[in-house]
C-alpha cells in the first residue's frame, strides 16, 4: 500500500463496523453517532474530508439570498469541493434549519464528491433519493438555515461528539454510521481492518457451515 489512492480502495472494501473495532483496538475514538442515511441503499462512500463550520448568527446580512437556491454561506463550499471529498458540516447538531438540500447535493454528484454528511439538518430527502446522492444527517427540516446560520470555515480543522476531523483525514460512511481515520493512522488502520476483516469472513463460514468451534481459534 504505495498511496492514497491504494488506501482509499482498501478501505472501501470494509464495512464501518470493522473500521470500527479497528479504531476501538486501537484506542482511537472515531465513530460518530446519531447521524441516519438519507437514502436506503444508498451504498457505502469513502473519500478525504472537507470540514466545514457553519457559526449561529441570525439574520446575518452576509449569509442572505432571496428565495429558494443555495444561501450564500454554503455557496463558498460548492465552489471549494472537488472530486473524492466528502463533505462534512458541523451545525452543532440543530434541528430547526438545513444547511444542506438538493441543489447542493446535484453539484456534488457533477464535481465527483462522495457524500455528504450533516451535523444538523438537511432538506429536500426526496430529490436526494431521486438523483442517489448519498447524504447523512441528524435531522430533516424543509427550513432554510440562512437566517440562523452564517459561514464559520472551511478547511479547517472541526470538532464534532469530541472527534476533531481535519482536511487530509479519510472518512468511511455506510448504513450503519460513519467513522473518521485520522490520517496519521492511516496505513495503521488499514492493516488492522484487515485481519479483523478476515478473521471475521473465516467466521462468517464457520457459522454458516454450523462448523464453529471457538470464537477464539480464528
Amino acid at each position: 500500500m504505495t498511496d492514497i489512492g491504494d488506501i482509499y480502495l482498501a478501505l472501501l472494501q470494509f464495512p464501518t463496523s470493522v473500521v470500527s473495532d479497528a479504531l476501538d483496538e486501537l484506542s482511537i475514538k472515531g465513530v460518530l453517532t446519531g447521524l441516519e442515511a438519507r437514502r436506503p441503499g444508498q451504498g457505502r462512500v469513502c473519500g478525504r474530508a472537507l470540514p466545514v463550520r457553519f457559526q449561529r448568527k441570525q439574520d446575518d446580512p452576509n449569509a442572505y439570498r432571496f428565495g429558494g437556491g443555495v444561501g450564500k454561506p454554503l455557496e463558498q463550499v460548492l465552489k471549494t469541493m472537488a472530486d473524492g471529498d466528502v463533505v462534512i458540516m458541523d451545525l452543532d447538531g440543530a434541528d430547526n434549519a438545513a444547511s444542506w438540500g438538493g441543489l447542493a447535493s446535484r453539484v456534488a454528484q457533477r464535481r465527483g464528491v462522495r457524500g455528504t454528511i450533516v451535523w444538523g439538518c438537511c432538506r429536500d430527502v426526496e430529490e436526494i433519493r431521486t438523483i442517489g446522492y448519498p447524504v447523512w444527517s441528524a435531522h430533516v427540516s424543509p427550513r432554510r438555515s440562512r437566517n440562523d446560520f452564517t459561514f464559520g470555515s472551511i478547511n479547517e480543522p472541526i470538532t464534532i461528539q469530541g472527534i476533531r476531523i481535519s482536511r487530509d483525514d479519510f472518512i468511511l460512511a455506510d448504513e450503519s454510521g460513519i467513522v473518521v481515520i485520522p490520517y496519521d493512522r492511516l496505513r495503521e488502520v488499514v492493516e488492522l481492518s484487515t485481519r479483523i476483516f478476515d478473521q471475521e469472513t473465516k467466521l462468517e463460514a464457520q457459522v454458516i457451515g454450523n462448523a464453529l468451534a471457538s470464537w477464539d481459534d480464528v
